[in-house]
């Protein structure tokens, strides 16, 4: 698991000699001890002994202190580096024999710490000792278990920016939204030169509320029936499946491209009446928003050093499973094509998309463990993220070779660590359940470790909501919007920023006026049409001719002329044709929350305008970089 020491075979003149500790006394064994402490000694400390010409480190277990002021402490034996390995001493190490405190270099060098690889944090007992993972394990996965509050989701964030300095490609399945703060420095942090944020590239299925991210989609083209089968929301019966066979075997012999639409045309089209309920779940299906014809590429998804994030924040649980699993599968089949570079996939809540049995099943089950179980093959590597290591299955959980274990109290949770991976003993189970707040136990081939993880460089998005850390909202009255954000970023295939500006809306008797709620100035004016003016208006709006009109509302030649005239002056329809003028005043008005921070402050109050009780809307527009579009209008600015 970490990076390989110097290979020596000889210790007695490398490491100096640390304080002593004590005198070995009683029975000793190859894989204990116990020493009388003349120092102070506290649990998990490392300790040296000299035996058989090498320096032999061990850990401290236990310490008791009798009535008569003596400290008996009880060390673990770890063993001593030779050719690279830690090996257990053969030869029991002799009584009265003295204790040290272990000299930072012996540490180093038997755990086996190097500066090579992804430096997480310090051993928790001693701060001068780095402790680093080889970044190659991490393709042999990884896991992370956690009770909530232990620190879980900021360990995931150091280990991310550690791949990231290794410039290592890493996608993040994020249920929160928490991991866009990636990209923004953390300013807490005293050290400046440390404080960083990283490219960070977001996506989701749901831009409406991760106004952040771009739109995330799958393509539908030539969908095969297997796949079809998976991601259908419901069981299908061998009738719908004959249908659906039927139907994609057509569209296959035109030797043609075909979509989703154009699968359920072809359904539509079979004489079986088993079509219909098939029809529905394709529907649903395509309801779900998550297959498009400008779908984004997957294979422009993963750049080496750049963290792409999946943002299934207020994704419904039906569409993040149905997201997780074309991720991965597709994903993982442009890996084994060798069409992306070797990536790492981090799942955060892992326990929703690979539950265990007895638990709820999970469309993305089979396929991620197909990739627990062959993905190191192919180079892509698998963190496991969770709460509830019990809920998680375990064939997935077990294949993990790396494994960061902060505190877990759970009896469950407990049972599914130690059955799942070597090395928990029941001592390591009784410190688990221990741990402070960030302090992990490093578990992979060699020797647990226990670990203070380091300070993030870039912003914690995980911490839990409190009044303090939320978001706060405002509900304001705004235009409606007739395109949303994720269909003019599909549109236009780029980014767009959402914001709010403010305006006044002054009514009088006779005309409605926007003022500019910033600057002050008059934006827009609409002369009030009478009630037979409306009627008028909304016949022309829905294409009628004078005739029709006279017709519908059974009045006078010269009666509807006068008023489709009195409504031209009012600039209300065109002086050419009979056609409506399209207003901003004839645009509905909701009330919506929204993020303060995205309104734009007002410059101008009412008085300042000579305004009496004016209504204030806002507007929105999406903005990138220079480019503007109106969202309400449907147009660009």
């Amino acid at each position: 698991m970490f990076a390989s020491g110097v290979n020596l075979s000889i210790f007695t003149e490398k490491f100096k000699i640390g304080m002593q500790l004590g005198t070995i006394e009683g029975k000793v064994n190859t894989s204990t001890f116990k020493f009388r402490a003349t120092e102070e000694v506290k649990k998990f400390d490392f300790v040296s002994v000299k035996s058989d010409g090498k320096w032999i480190l061990a850990q401290v277990e236990e310490v008791e202190k009798k009535p008569d002021g003596e400290t008996i402490a009880k060390a673990s034996i770890i063993g001593y580096r030779n050719k690279g390995l830690t090996k257990a001493p053969r030869r029991v190490i002799e009584p009265d024999s003295i204790v040290y405190a272990a000299d930072q270099e012996l540490i180093s060098d038997t755990l086996g710490l190097e500066e090579n690889g992804l430096k997480i944090g310090n051993l928790e007992t001693n701060p001068d000792i780095d402790i680093h993972v080889n970044k190659e394990d991490f393709y042999k996965h990884f896991a992370v278990l956690a009770q909530t509050g232990a620190g879980k989701s900021y360990t995931v964030g150091v280990l991310t920016e550690e791949m990231l300095n290794k410039n290592l490609p890493v996608m993040v399945i994020d249920p929160h939204g928490e991991f866009n703060s990636l990209s923004r420095p953390n300013l807490d942090k005293e050290d400046e030169s440390q404080r960083k944020g990283y490219d960070v590239n977001e996506y989701s299925p749901n831009t409406d509320i991760n106004q952040e991210a771009l739109p995330l989609s799958f393509s539908s083209i030539n969908m095969e029936k297997k796949e079809l089968l998976d991601v259908i929301p419901d069981s299908l019966t061998n009738s719908q499946m004959g249908v659906l066979y039927n139907a994609l075997k057509r569209l296959r012999d035109r030797n043609e491209d075909y979509n989703l639409n154009d699968v359920m045309d072809e359904v539509s089209n079979e004489d079986s009446t088993a079509k219909w309920n098939l029809l529905n779940s394709l529907e649903q299906l395509e309801r779900s928003g998550l297959f498009s014809e400008d779908a984004i590429n997957l294979k422009d998804l993963l750049e080496p050093g750049e963290a792409t994030i999946i943002n299934l924040k207020a994704v419904e649980p039906e569409n993040a499973e149905m997201t997780m699993f074309m991720i991965a599968k597709r994903m993982f089949q442009l890996r084994k094509e060798n069409k992306i570079p070797p990536f790492i996939m981090v799942i955060e809540e892992a326990h929703n998309f690979a539950p265990e049995k007895g638990f709820e099943q999970a469309l993305s089950n089979k396929i991620l463990r197909k990739i627990a179980s062959e993905g190191r093959k192919f180079g892509l590597g698998v963190g496991v993220i969770s709460q509830r290591p019990a809920r998680i299955d375990k064939n997935v959980l077990s294949q993990c070779n790396t494994q960061f274990i902060l505190r877990v109290t759970n009896p469950n949770d407990l049972k599914a660590i130690s059955k799942s991976f070597e090395g928990i003993t029941s001592e390591v189970e009784s410190m688990i359940k221990s741990l402070p707040p960030g302090v992990a136990f490093v578990l992979g081939n060699e020797y647990p470790v226990m670990t203070d993880i380091r300070l993030r460089n870039s912003k914690h998005g995980g911490r839990t909501q409190t009044s303090e850390t939320y978001e706060q909202k405002e509900k304001v009255k705004m235009f409606k919007t007739e395109k949303s954000l994720q269909e003019v970023e599909t549109e236009k295939g780029q980014k767009y920023n959402k914001t709010y500006y403010p305006l006044y809306l002054q009514e009088t008797d006779n005309e409605k006026i926007l003022y500019d709620a910033v600057s002050g100035e008059e934006k827009a004016e609409m002369n009030k049409v009478s009630k037979k003016e409306r009627e008028v208006l909304d016949h022309i709006q829905d294409g009628m001719n004078k005739s029709e009109i006279m017709e519908e509302l059974d009045v006078t030649l010269s009666k509807t002329t006068s008023i489709i005239e009195s409504l031209k002056k009012k600039g209300r329809v065109k002086k050419e044709q009979m056609e409506p003028m399209e207003s901003i005043f004839d645009k509905d008005i909701i009330e919506e929350r929204v993020e303060k921070e995205k309104l734009i402050d007002i410059g101008k109050k009412p008085e300042e305008v000579e305004l009496n009780e004016p209504e204030l809307v806002y507007y929105p527009y999406y903005s990138s970089g220079e480019n503007v579009y109106d969202p309400v209008l449907k147009k660009e600015v």
